[in-house]
């Protein structure tokens, strides 16, 4: 679902430009999503703790242990969205320090937040879907996720395998991407705007070896080495398939637009990219709605989340009321799927969509049959 308009008339374009001002909440109503942000982070840290007891410590069955593996699987990903995010974005706290220090968590995660920070909050979040520039949206040569992008002959069942090659995406910041970022320097044609120094570089190296301590050197002292290795490898893949699901529904769908590098114009106000850029998802039931939006830390809301980045993610729904409203008036985009099925649909379309052939399949917006 969306609300657009091709020709909005002169007079709104200057407008455009208070939009982010015109949605940001009171003072009062940020520090009261901040004290909410940092409840939830408390529960999410508790239940990520007693998990973690649940499933390498207590005297438990197999199904148990599926149980509580499961559990931490859910809280690992809520501690990515709703506490490392936020703190890389420097939103879950007022000082830097605090910020830096809760942004580690990406690091006990797996992936490093000095690279997390350039590649998300300087490349996608400043190039949001612009081909050539958000690294986000490059899964050469697996998928094919932009129209621009190229075309080859195995895209065409990119809807099938894609699904699975989704669950890699932690293993691949843990082992990969990193290494290979600070190996280049930087991702693509894109250089990191200063070189990470040694503090920079042990922390990283730091983080890895921390994440390994207790992924799977701590289990290993305690249960069999396939066991663990079957849990850790399990677990990594659920946790890497959800966070890439929450990215790829908010931007690789075929609501949003994808822009190309060269065509970006300077005229055309930032808010106005993210818009067209990106999509919300809404979710009508009530139980679930409440879990959707806690599990992905208010990135059900990603169109908020992309106009104030450093504001909690706790206050976008707040936002997202004022937002709709305005965009509505102004006769601008705004793209909102209709429910959480609906959003998958829309990216399993898409999948299917850009991976025929462009010389004889459909063409970018030309509606499928899937």
């Amino acid at each position: 679902m969306s609300v657009t308009t091709e020709s909005p008339p002169a007079p709104l374009v200057e407008s455009r430009l208070s939009l982010v001002r015109a949605i940001r909440p009171s003072a009062v109503t940020i520090r009261r999503g901040r004290r909410r942000l940092h409840a939830k982070a408390t529960g999410t840290a508790l239940l990520t703790a007693a998990s973690y007891w649940g499933l390498v410590f207590s005297d438990v069955g197999l199904m148990g242990r599926i149980a509580w593996g499961a559990m931490l699987v859910i809280s690992v990903v809520a501690i990515g969205t709703g506490i490392m995010h936020d703190a890389n974005h420097g939103a879950f706290s007022r000082t830097r320090r605090a910020n830096r220090l809760i942004g580690w968590t990406a690091d006990l995660l797996g992936a490093s937040s000095w690279v997390w920070r350039f590649k998300h909050n300087t490349l996608h979040h400043a190039h949001t879907n612009v081909v050539g520039r958000d690294s986000d949206i490059e899964q050469a040569p697996f998928a094919r996720l932009a129209p621009q992008q190229r075309w080859r002959p195995w895209h065409r069942y990119q809807h099938v395998y894609m699904w699975f090659l989704y669950g890699f995406l932690t293993t691949k910041w843990f082992v990969v991407s990193d290494v290979v970022a600070l190996v280049k320097g930087g991702f693509g044609t894109d250089r990191f705007a200063t070189s990470p120094r040694r503090r920079d570089l042990a922390l990283i190296a730091s983080g890895k070896v921390v994440h390994l301590g207790w992924a799977v050197f701590i289990p290993l002292l305690l249960h069999p080495w396939w066991a663990v290795l079957l849990f850790y490898l399990v677990g990594s893949w659920l946790v890497g398939f959800i966070l890439a699901m929450i990215f790829q529904l908010a931007h690789c769908n075929d609501e949003v637009e994808f822009l190309d590098a060269t065509a970006v114009g300077a005229h055309e106000p930032f808010e106005v990219r993210q818009l067209r850029t990106t999509a919300d998802i809404e979710c009508r039931v009530p139980v679930l709605g409440v879990f959707v939006r806690w599990i992905m830390g208010g990135l059900d809301h990603q169109i908020e989340h992309h106009l104030a980045p450093r504001l909690p993610h706790t206050v976008y729904p707040t936002m997202a009321t004022e937002l709709r409203r305005i965009c509505a008036e102004r006769h601008l985009p705004y793209h909102v799927h209709p429910s959480l099925s609906a959003a998958v649909r829309s990216h399993g379309r898409w999948l299917r969509q850009l991976g025929r052939d462009p010389a004889g399949g459909l063409r970018p917006g030309e509606p499928s049959d899937w």
